[in-house]
């Protein structure tokens, strides 16, 4: 018998191996990233070795848990619990059937990668070996296409190791490797699936949610939370806006045609949603629209609110259909909270007709009889209360 041997978790990344001169950042966000979602947990230090991450595992690991978070980790492509393997085949077939004597499996497969070609043996022939001892050994039968058990043997930098189960991961980018970004989040659908899309292509990003309140409830409010806090699940720490807009609305109503309120909503919401960009040094905005999902997001309308705002807009779903959103939403855990009842800022007073070919000199000649709307704008933004949420679930509250 063997004697016991120590086991890690090798963490594979996806995209990040494409970067060349600037893989180093990005496996530097990665690590980072990995860190601050186990930074509760007993777990040893996470070494970055030859394009892979080894997190080495204390007795008292708890590995469920550091996998279900590992799976949320944007830019992991997959990982697997594995072990050292001592540097002679010999020693290492002895540690392969060890591990898994106790294994219920019937047909196995061996697939050796050797990248350190200073190993004195191929590939083929550890396989060959190994796989050898194990059949002879456990009485098995071998199937290289569709076995019940795969052994992966690692052979590189001058180590061997071995693993058998491969976890997925999220791939994409890591969290922060693109920087900072503001979402415009409604208590609905869509916009939660946009934040998701833009994190996993490398976007730490900033929530800000406009209500309505006092002429609605606060539902839209804790939704909103709600929301964020599934969603922080991916990137570890949110910062959420909650934003008053009841008095930039009533004197919209007071001067607005009503089949342009909507829009005029909006575009007031995009010139908010740029300060606090500007704010947090973020470089774009999100949101959630679907061309032609609603009268307010045709092409003349979307450039109408677009107009006001300096820095580009984001729209992650813009070709994407209502029934793919929604699975997307199931997907990453948002549809539920989504569709629970709430009041939304852009429903309030607004008429069943929305204007769907706005022309931006019609909005802009209505914004003139609003009077100096930056000095409400400074208004709300100081009734504004901020958020921060993070993951293991924490929320502390503070005025912006």
């Amino acid at each position: 018998m063997t004697t016991p041997i120590e086991k890690y978790i090798i963490i594979h990344y996806s995209e990040i191996g494409l970067k060349k001169g600037n893989r180093s950042f990005f496996e530097h966000v990665l690590r980072r990233n990995i860190q601050k979602m186990l930074n509760d947990l007993p777990i040893g230090p996470i070494i970055i070795d030859y394009g892979r991450f080894l997190l080495n595992l204390k007795e008292d690991s708890p590995l469920d848990i550091i996998a279900a978070r590992l799976k949320k980790t944007f830019g992991i492509a997959h990982f697997s619990i594995a072990y050292p393997g001592g540097p002679e085949v010999e020693v290492l077939k002895k540690q392969i059937v060890e591990k898994i004597g106790q294994t219920s499996f019937r047909t196995f497969a061996i697939e050796t990668r050797r990248i350190d070609k200073e190993y004195p043996l191929r590939s083929r022939k550890v396989n060959e070996i190994v796989g050898d001892y194990v059949r002879t050994t456990l009485n098995k039968t071998v199937n290289l296409s569709q076995p019940e058990l795969r052994c992966n043997i690692q052979i590189y930098n001058k180590k061997v190791i071995f693993y058998f189960e491969r976890l997925e991961g999220l791939r994409g980018l890591p969290v922060g490797s693109s920087g900072k970004v503001v979402c415009l989040l409604s208590s609905g659908i869509d916009s939660p699936v946009a934040a998701y899309q833009m994190m996993s292509r490398g976007c730490k990003v900033i929530f800000v949610h406009f209500h309505s309140f006092p002429f609605t409830d606060k539902r839209s409010c804790y939704n909103a939370i709600s929301l964020v806090q599934t969603l922080t699940k991916f990137q570890n720490r949110s910062l959420l806006y909650l934003v008053p807009l009841a008095k930039i609305q009533e004197i919209i109503i007071a001067v607005a045609p009503a089949q342009y309120r909507l829009l005029l909503y909006r575009r007031m919401m995009f010139r908010f949603a740029e300060g606090i960009a500007n704010k947090e040094k973020a470089k774009a905005l999100v949101t959630g629209e679907s061309l032609g999902q609603v009268a307010s997001q045709t092409l003349e309308n979307l450039a109408a609110t677009s107009q006001v705002v300096e820095m580009p807009i984001l729209r992650p779903l813009i070709g994407i259909d209502k029934e793919t959103i929604i699975k997307h939403a199931q997907t990453i855990g948002t549809f539920e909270t989504s569709i629970e009842p709430y009041n939304d800022c852009c429903s309030f007073l607004v008429p069943p007709n929305v204007a769907t070919r706005a022309k931006i000199e019609d909005l802009v000649a209505i914004e003139q009889k609003l009077g100096d709307f930056n000095d409400l704008l400074f208004k709300i933004y100081e009734e504004s209360e901020s958020k921060i949420l993070e993951f293991p679930e924490k929320i502390q509250i503070a005025g912006v």
